[in-house]
């Protein structure tokens, strides 16, 4: 009897450990210790649809496996976060592609596996203040945690995992500030201002156009930003820089003084509208015209330079043009952050900034 005894309560522990949820958390390192960033939680205080890539090398330990949840972690800040509701619309899928190959446009990410793993109303924590400091411990508990139970398990067969979260607050019950844990990879490539710039915007410098430095990674879609007559049109120019300045009025522009051309060679031309900014109080900006430029996950860009000057057309104006590098290497994070609107199909790509994760499986 004493050993039957011993061999049922064996096979019960083998199988209650067998039934016991695992977690694993993305990236591994912010375990236990808060990572070196924060992010949006989807729907907490704004209607936003958020990506998460991860590449396979982070998820080893749950191939073969059913997750059956998610869990967003807060980040370590010395405040309290108030608690909101708010809806989410969960999908898993395996990504056609890893971090580096994601796409601006939210379809391009997802499988053709994509499951809807949760959709309905959950409740964000009333979250107490947590110690700051390098690596503060967050632990994984009910009042620091936005967890996900999922209705529909989601078996992980490997490869690249696609995380797609759509939120919107509930009426009244909003929150202004509940950020999540992020990793952060600290890479950017380099930009160099020339000048060059003329006409009624950028103030005395006249300088009208921008480049991020942080979107300028293998991987990455380049971002340009420039500030026109709103309505009117802009040509983002690309090419090498010259060997010096062209005034415009000698290229026969009817141009105001200190128009230069600083383009020796012109590869490409974009044309993009100046947006007028729907907030009125930043009307004295001008109109907002953008463009992207993919940047793509090779080491045959690897310090590439180029030069990006905008010509408005109404003003006949040069902008200040800019001297930009890739940088010098791919990131490494092995995760990738596409969010925006839920209502749009493409929004802003990161390749070096990522949610903390973590899921729970069988």
């Amino acid at each position: 009897m004493n050993r039957t005894s011993s061999l049922v309560t064996a096979v019960l522990a083998a199988v209650v450990h067998a039934q016991a949820p695992q977690h694993v958390v993305v990236p591994a390192s912010a375990a236990t210790a808060d990572a070196n960033s924060f992010e949006w939680v989807a729907g907490a205080s704004s209607p936003l649809r958020q990506q998460n890539l991860i590449a396979a090398s982070h998820l080893t330990a749950l191939v073969g496996r059913t997750l059956t949840a998610l869990e967003f972690r807060r980040t370590a800040a010395d405040e309290v976060y108030d608690g909101a509701s708010l809806s989410l619309h969960v999908t898993m899928s395996h990504a056609p592609h890893g971090p580096l190959e994601a796409h601006s446009n939210f379809a391009s990410n997802v499988g053709a596996n994509a499951t809807t793993v949760f959709q309905g109303t959950l409740t964000l924590p009333t979250s107490p203040a947590v110690p700051v400091g390098p690596g503060a411990p967050v632990a994984w508990s009910a009042n620091n945690v936005l967890r996900i139970p999922f209705t529909t398990p989601f078996v992980y067969n490997g490869g690249p995992l696609c995380v797609d979260v759509v939120g919107t607050p509930v009426a009244g019950q909003s929150t202004s500030w509940w950020m999540a844990d992020a990793v952060f990879e600290p890479i950017a490539g380099a930009v160099s201002d020339l000048g060059g710039g003329c006409g009624a915007y950028g103030g005395a410098q006249k300088r009208w156009s921008y480049a991020s430095a942080r979107s300028l990674l293998p991987g990455a879609y380049a971002h340009f930003e420039a500030y026109g007559p709103p309505g009117s049109l802009g040509l983002c120019v690309f090419g090498h820089r010259a060997p010096q300045p062209i005034p415009l009025a000698l290229l026969g522009f009817p141009s105001p003084a200190g128009c230069d051309l600083m383009l020796g060679v012109i590869d490409m031309l974009v044309p993009a509208p100046f947006l007028p900014d729907a907030n009125p109080g930043l009307l004295h900006r001008g109109g907002l015209a953008s463009v992207e430029l993919r940047v793509p996950n090779s080491a045959a860009v690897f310090g590439a330079t180029l030069t990006t000057q905008w010509f408005e057309w109404t003003q006949q104006a040069t902008s200040n043009a800019l001297e930009w590098t890739v940088a010098s290497a791919a990131p490494s994070l092995g995760m990738a952050l596409l969010e925006g609107h839920p209502q749009e199909t493409t929004g802003t790509l990161s390749v070096h900034l990522a949610h903390v994760l973590r899921f729970e499986a069988q």
